[in-house]
This record gives structure tokens, C-alpha cells and sequence, in this order.
């Protein structure tokens, strides 16, 4: 079967002007929340700590205490983490992660809170770290992310998007 140089062309413009319609249609932008924020932390005494090589510090649940102390929002509160590290004392670089949980106010004085997974590496002191959070109060049903910074005892600079 033969096909005609008129009925390819149609084609091709049929295809052309269908892939410029789809290029017209934006997508409906995300519904979410961004704050950037500062906290400070206070270490406990951890569950176990150790030296397997000397030069390796490796401590199991150690408790965090500590708060938000910045916001560009009106969103303020206490923070708890308990994880785990392990860092080489010689060059200060290492890895970590637990759990995070945050209890607190956002916006007119609403009760806010997540918790969820934080994990993060250090180069040279300094920590940088991701987070992954399931909201509670007003944040419920939400997924909160977001990265923190900042050098080994703080303070640290994070950031979170809520998603709705």
C-alpha cells in the first residue's frame, strides 16, 4: 500500500498542531507551604557509645533536646531527636539519622507537630541532612520535607515544605 505525500503531510501537521496544544497546558502549580527556619539542639547522654578503631566515634540513640529559634513565619516550638552516628574524630566527617519530632505553633497560635525520619552527613563539621515528616494538629494528613545545615552543635538552618 502506497501512502501520498498529501497524507503525510496531514499527518504531520495533525501531529504538530496536537503536541502544541499539550505545550499550552500548564499543570496546576503545588499546593504547599514553605518555611525556613533556625533551631538549636542540646545532646544527652547516648545509649551506648563506642570506639570500634580509636579514631571512630559511634554513639545508639542519643537524645536531642532543643527549639526553634528564627522563623519567617510565625512558626515556633520545641524539637526532640534521638538517632545515631557514627563520625571519624580525625577529619570530622561521618553520618546519621533517626527520628525527629516537632511540637508547636504555626500561624494564628494553630497546635502543629510532625515526626517522621531524619538523616544526614557531615564533611568536615559540618552537618547537612534531610528531612521526611508526617504532620499532626493542623499539619494532619500532611507530608512535610525538607534539608538542614549547620556546623556539628549548631545552630542549624532548616527548611520545610508542607504539602497538602
Amino acid at each position: 500500500m502506497k501512502i501520498g505525500k498529501k497524507t503525510v503531510l496531514l499527518g504531520i501537521l495533525v501531529l504538530l498542531f496536537s503536541t502544541s496544544l499539550g505545550f499550552m497546558v500548564q499543570a496546576k502549580p503545588a499546593d504547599r507551604t514553605v518555611i525556613n527556619f533556625t533551631y538549636t539542639m542540646v545532646a544527652g547522654v547516648p545509649e551506648r557509645m563506642w570506639y570500634p578503631s580509636g579514631g571512630i566515634l559511634m554513639a545508639r540513640n542519643t537524645p536531642h533536646e532543643g527549639e526553634v529559634t528564627w522563623s519567617d513565619t510565625d512558626f515556633y516550638g520545641d524539637i526532640y531527636y534521638s538517632g545515631n552516628i557514627m563520625l571519624v574524630l580525625a577529619t570530622y566527617d561521618g553520618v546519621g539519622g533517626g527520628i525527629y519530632e516537632f511540637t508547636g505553633f504555626y500561624g494564628e497560635g494553630n497546635a502543629v507537630g510532625f515526626y517522621g525520619r531524619h538523616n544526614f552527613k557531615i564533611e568536615m563539621g559540618y552537618l547537612t541532612g534531610t528531612f521526611n515528616f508526617h504532620g499532626t494538629g493542623a499539619f494532619e494528613g500532611k507530608l512535610i520535607k525538607g534539608t538542614g545545615e549547620g556546623p556539628l552543635g549548631g545552630p542549624y538552618n532548616g527548611q520545610l515544605i508542607i504539602w497538602n
